[in-house]
């Protein structure tokens, strides 16, 4: 992967570098061919990252199929030629020579790139993607349960691909064509193309809301432009660009507003009967638990009704959203909701900024709690594995699969350890389980426990107490538990 990057960076800061020595040394015909050839290496370079090397090797097999036919036939041939060209992009008729490739290359020159934000702060980042994920939640169910819309989404987003190559083929052949009468204009139709595409990918990772307002951003910069090389008089083309920019600056800070104000929390609501204490868990978190960076664990009690406090709950998440810090949970006992929160090691400040922010939204003092946990101990005793947590999870994901439709059975799997080999063979004579090899070691013996389960609340409940009961009988300490169908 390294290798395909290194490759791709070099090829691209070559053309950026030898953009401008064209320009100056090459004459307007020389200046078309160098354009087109830096546009060309650029995608390639995109199938190369992206797709690997197999799906390089047959775009550049269409591609040179489409370039000859161009090549050799007369200019009102083209057209023709073009939408072929487009379709074998489409329809991709070598899809099997492709799957050929794909099963005799290694896994480095085939898998797409991994782009893995890492740095310190790559447990917010990942959180904030759990949360944009199930924000548009709502769209991708639609998915599951309503054909005629999956149908129009797959059939919009193949037709916004297909124009997307069309036009690209299209603006490239205009550009071959015209040498001789080279114009920059030429290059405004690559605009079109990027902005297709990036609809296409929006349509299809996050649906026709997201989509609709990227395309409003982008009719921005082609509007000026074509204002600026109208006929109007000056006075009235400078009004209606500069009225259009200040437009178009003034939507683009709303819509970077809103992008902070679209804050999700998916919560594990529970009653724990040995703390008397109602519960809000975030399950957007769960799977960030235990990381090593965001280890600065505070506690807010805060003095107010839970009807009070979430009311303002939404304005909180946002304030974190925007200052990059965690909300893990939130509990309610005896008129205080006590608020957890997990930030950067390096940022204890902003957990005193937020005691303010509280302090100032709920106009009481409000006592707080922050200190090292890097282990996670903290919301381990209060949250992770309490048995009323657990069984919480297990009834959030199974709920799930019943809004997505899907009714067959679930399999509520849990990972589990002992640390003597006489407890897990205790432990067997109730439960079939799986060894986990690869996540056992000398002192521990980590293994799976599969319980088929229908899907009711109860039953789910039920079976999971159950077992939770036989591991604290043969000292087994619980992991993490998962549901399936």
């Amino acid at each position: 992967m390294k290798r395909r990057i290194a490759i791709a960076g070099s090829l691209t800061i070559l053309i950026f570098i030898l953009l401008p020595i064209a320009l100056i040394l090459f004459e307007l015909r020389g200046q078309g061919i160098f354009m087109i050839a830096a546009i060309l290496t650029l995608v390639y370079v995109g199938f190369y990252v992206f797709g690997g090397v197999p799906k390089l090797i047959i775009a550049f097999i269409y591609g040179a199929v489409t370039f000859i036919f161009l090549f050799l036939l007369e200019e009102h041939y083209h057209l023709p030629f073009i939408i072929v060209g487009t379709l074998l992009f489409v329809l991709n008729p070598l899809s099997s020579f492709e799957q050929f490739l794909t099963e005799k290359m290694n896994d480095e020159d085939v898998l797409p790139i991994r782009i893995s934000i890492r740095g310190s702060y790559w447990p917010f980042f990942s959180y904030q993607k759990e949360m944009k994920n199930f924000y548009h939640l709502p769209q991708a169910r639609k998915l599951y349960t309503k054909k005629w819309y999956l149908h129009t989404r797959q059939f919009t987003t193949l037709g916004l691909s297909t124009l997307g190559i069309f036009l690209f083929i299209l603006g490239i052949n205009n550009i071959a064509n015209t040498l001789d009468d080279f114009n920059w204009f030429n290059f405004f139709v690559f605009y079109n193309v990027i902005v297709i595409f990036i609809l296409a990918f929006f349509l299809f990772k996050k649906g026709f809301t997201s989509t609709f307002r990227t395309f409003v951003i982008s009719l921005f910069l082609p509007v000026i432009f074509l204002i600026f090389i109208s006929s109007f008089p000056d006075p009235l083309k400078y009004s209606l660009a500069g009225s259009m920019i200040i437009i178009g600056l003034v939507v683009g800070a709303v819509e970077l507003y809103k992008f902070y104000q679209r804050v999700a929390y998916d919560q594990y609501h529970y009653y724990d009967v040995d703390h008397q204490t109602e519960v809000f868990a975030n399950a957007l978190f769960e799977p960030l638990v235990y990381n090593e960076t965001f280890t600065k664990c505070g506690q807010f009690k805060i003095k107010t009704k839970l009807d009070e406090f979430q009311k303002q709950f939404h304005d909180i998440l946002v304030y974190a959203n925007y200052f990059k810090f965690i909300i893990t949970a939130y509990a309610y006992k005896e008129g205080h909701v006590t608020l957890y929160a997990d930030f950067h090691f390096r940022n204890e400040k902003r957990g005193f900024k937020f005691k303010t922010y509280l302090e100032t939204k709920f106009k009481t003092e409000i006592p707080m709690v922050i200190g090292d946990d890097p282990n996670k101990e903290i919301y381990e005793r209060e949250f992770f594995h309490r048995p009323d947590y657990i069984i919480a999870r297990a009834q959030n994901l199974a709920q799930l699969l019943k809004e997505l439709e899907i009714k067959t059975k679930i399999i509520i799997s849990l990972i589990v350890y002992f640390e003597l080999e006489e407890e897990l063979e205790g432990f067997m004579e109730d439960y079939p389980i799986t060894r986990l090899t690869d996540l056992s070691d000398d002192d521990y013996l980590t293994v799976r426990v599969d319980m088929p389960c229908i899907n009711v609340d109860y039953m789910i409940e039920s079976k999971i107490r159950e077992l939770l009961l036989s591991l604290m009988i043969h000292h087994g300490k619980f992991v993490r538990i998962s549901v399936y169908y």
